[in-house]
């Protein structure tokens, strides 16, 4: 990065306040860990090869922390939006981008969802999954990637009749874990619809391993992902949930590098969520019907 971007991201970093009084210490990003609001990583060999993946980023009225800009120029975002998509063929293998345990999912694929003024969108694939991070470069950060298709992750999704789509998006609420939206992050309880779902809550996926199938929303197939960064300063836009965690600009705020065994990944460094660079997952894994269970 030159020196004007630099003192932008500067700015922004300083707008993001300071922790109150009251609150509890909470976990910075570590100057080791390669960002946009540390440093670029130490070797630059392999690394943001993939931009042309890159799909809409995320409103940069939600982004609280590091630069507000990212993600394919002239593609406008949503009001509110909290991700950035990478445009990835329907059903293609959706990868860990870091070392994370699943901690919360929401089902909501349908077969159709009715806006008001708009055309019927089928199908409107949503299944979302959350992740913590347990990476050192990355402590306390939330990861979490919807309009999947399906994912290994949820042993009994498209097994069960009733963990499946339902006819119109909105008609049911099949989630539980811990969930974050744009402006609070809670726990849902566990309920006899969520639990026909099989969640393997708890259970750990390591950088490069499946996390999910890329869904579509009619035409549209993509693999969304949205990041919340631990920082010691206070979001301001928090009503419920977690004030030191921050939106941050996917394709802006983290350096990127494509995944395969034995490659080295610098700090802080992310692996882009699919495949690339000549790797492939193993066979029974790049089919949808593949499920992890409880015991792996």
């Amino acid at each position: 990065m030159n020196k004007t971007i630099w003192l932008v991201v500067a700015v922004l970093v300083s707008a993001c306040g300071s922790p109150t009084a009251n609150s509890q210490p909470a976990p910075g990003v570590p100057a080791t860990s390669a960002s946009a609001i540390t440093s670029p990583p130490s070797s630059m060999e392999g690394i943001n090869g993939q931009a042309h993946m890159y799909g809409t980023g995320a409103d940069p009225a939600i982004i609280t922390l590091g630069p507000k800009v990212g993600g394919q120029p002239g593609w406008n975002p949503y009001p509110g939006k909290t991700s950035m998509d990478f445009e990835l063929d329907h059903g293609s293998p959706v990868l860990a981008p870091i070392d994370m345990e699943l901690i919360g999912f929401d089902n909501r694929n349908a077969i159709t969802r009715v806006s008001p003024g708009r055309e019927p969108m089928m199908p409107f694939n949503d299944l979302e999954l959350c992740f913590e991070s347990v990476s050192p470069d990355w402590p306390g950060m939330v990861v979490c990637t919807y309009h999947l298709q399906t994912s290994p992750l949820l042993a009994a999704h498209n097994v069960d009749a009733a963990c499946t789509e339902v006819a119109e998006w909105g008609d049911t609420f099949q989630a539980e874990g811990h969930l974050f939206y744009e402006y609070n992050d809670y726990t849902v309880e566990e309920t006899d619809l969520s639990r026909s779902c099989q969640g393997l809550l708890g259970r750990l996926v390591e950088r490069g391993q499946l996390i999910g199938f890329a869904g579509s929303v009619g035409d549209h197939s993509m693999a969304p992902f949205r990041f919340k960064v631990a920082d010691g300063s206070v979001n301001a836009l928090v009503t419920e949930g977690d004030e030191h965690l921050h939106w941050v600009q996917p394709g802006a705020f983290f350096y990127w590098k494509c995944y395969s065994p034995g490659v080295d990944f610098p700090s802080g460094v992310l692996a882009y969520p699919f495949e690339c660079d000549g790797y492939e997952l193993p066979s029974q894994q790049r089919n949808a019907e593949f499920k992890y269970s409880s015991g792996i």
